[in-house]
């Protein structure tokens, strides 16, 4: 087991490894592109070895399709050893702003949160609901799916009453909220990557369409329910000195401040400037704090486990990448929208309907969203379906959080049920609802949106 460890530990390097050239590329005059793209290939074939069948076969069915587009389109091997680089955007946003919840967590920032919680829930009371839902908003944007494991600890500790379930599927309602809008998720990155459309065009009309989630989210608690559920209830104990959260607003703060700063400063993606700042301002604050040394082993210590841990999600986002590679060099694009175009008459309410309802109805078989956002952006022609860029940006990424809302396969769905201790199908089913009323209310907004010529 320990000489099988060894490679493993090495992969996990090499996936950072990836994510880091892929960033100094960006830097640098010298193209890089065929070094992150064979070090993709690599990690692609390992992780094949050690995915699920089910996951095996859509990267067979992907990395075959693709293969065989660029036989036909006569492709060279440099370029289709480089199309396997295309995702390492993506790569490196979902392994480097993690690295902002590393230093938080290493430095004690999140368990002083919870002593903080704690304290308040101990002095005023709380109000389970509605604190894990802000938590979540509040914390979520930046740490992704880890965030939905901290507060639902914080709630075990401090709320003093909460329905279990009720409130871990509020939680995760929220956590869709945060994908509408932040740039510190793969899905906008890769969306606005894929359009080429600035952070800035779509941001206020993401956090507009967070905003009816949410509302919608505040409206359906009073219909959410489950059968046997256990009703938590706390008398947390009071507490000595109260834990300040003032470094941890104050670095948080610093780091989606000098984010945004960068971002409308330099002509440089989003993605990059993120990764970038994720990179290097923990570095900066340990260094400051004379926390270098542990936080630089904890690093160490989480990306020697990375390959294991995140296997599925590298190999899928490097095998779309690559088949969004192979069908952009192709003529579908025009194929396939003027058949879109025929098929609903030129109508975009029913072409917004169709692309949400494709989006789901394959994440809920099995295929990560991400397949389907690039297949589907890589195939538009946004001209013959007379929609601006922004307005593809917005569908798409409504498309993208509502089928991973009720996808049992989807990561925010795995975890939440296993804090829930049913099953991932049980929970698809029962925010089916819900998902069906806010999907129909996103649609409104964006058509509302091309109706008034906004987008």
């Amino acid at each position: 087991m320990r000489i099988l460890a060894k490679p493993f530990q090495l992969l996990g390097y090499a996936a950072y490894i990836t994510a880091l050239i892929f960033l100094l590329d960006t830097a640098v005059t010298i193209d890089m592109s065929l070094i992150y793209g064979l070090l993709s290939l690599l990690l692609l074939t390992a992780a094949f070895l050690v995915i699920s069948i089910p996951n095996k076969l859509i990267i067979l069915l992907l990395t075959g399709s693709a293969s065989f587009i660029f036989i036909q389109e006569g492709t060279g091997p440099r370029e289709a050893a480089e199309a396997f680089g295309t995702n390492a955007n993506i790569l490196a946003l979902f392994l480097l702003i993690p690295l902002a919840g590393t230093y938080m967590s290493y430095t004690g920032y999140l368990t002083s949160l919870k002593q903080f919680i704690v304290k308040r829930s101990t002095v005023s009371g709380s109000h389970p609901y509605r604190l894990s839902f802000l938590l979540t908003l509040s914390i979520g944007f930046v740490l992704n799916y880890g965030s939905l494991a901290i507060i639902r600890q914080i709630a075990d500790e401090s709320f003093r009453s909460f329905r279990e379930k009720q409130l871990t599927l509020h939680m995760m309602r929220a956590f869709a909220c945060c994908m509408l809008w932040s740039p510190y998720f793969v899905n906008v990155g890769l969306i606005t990557a894929l359009f080429d459309v600035s952070w800035f065009s779509i941001g206020l009309f993401g956090m507009i369409m967070a905003l009816i989630y949410a509302l919608t989210a505040a409206f359906w608690l009073r219909f959410t329910s489950f059968s046997q559920e256990q009703i938590v209830e706390n008398k947390p104990e009071p507490m000595g000195r109260e834990a300040s959260i003032l470094p941890l607003l104050r670095f948080g703060g610093i780091f989606t401040g000098l984010s945004f700063l960068l971002y409308y400063m330099f002509d440089v993606s989003m993605i990059v400037i993120v990764c970038t700042t994720a990179v290097f301002l923990p570095a900066l604050y340990a260094l400051i704090k004379k926390e270098a040394n542990g936080y630089y082993a904890e690093l160490i210590k989480d990306s020697s486990h990375a390959f294991l841990r995140l296997r599925n999600e590298l190999s899928i986002f490097i095998a779309a990448g690559f088949f969004g590679t192979a069908v952009s060099a192709t003529d579908a694009g025009t194929v396939i929208s003027s058949r879109l175009a025929d098929w609903t008459s030129g109508s975009v309410l029913l072409f917004t309907v169709i692309i949400i309802a494709v989006t789901t109805m394959f994440a809920l078989i099995g295929f990560h969203p991400i397949v389907i956002i690039i297949g589907i952006g890589s195939s538009l022609n946004l001209e013959a379906l007379q929609i601006s860029p922004e307005y593809a940006s917005l569908l798409l990424l409504a498309s993208w959080t509502t089928a991973t809302q009720v996808s049992p396969f989807a990561g925010q769905i795995l975890m939440s049920s296993r804090l829930m201790k049913i099953t991932p199908l049980e929970l698809s089913k029962k925010n089916m609802g819900f998902t069906a009323a806010a999907g129909t209310l996103l649609v409104l907004f964006l058509y509302s949106l091309h109706l008034t010529g906004i987008l």
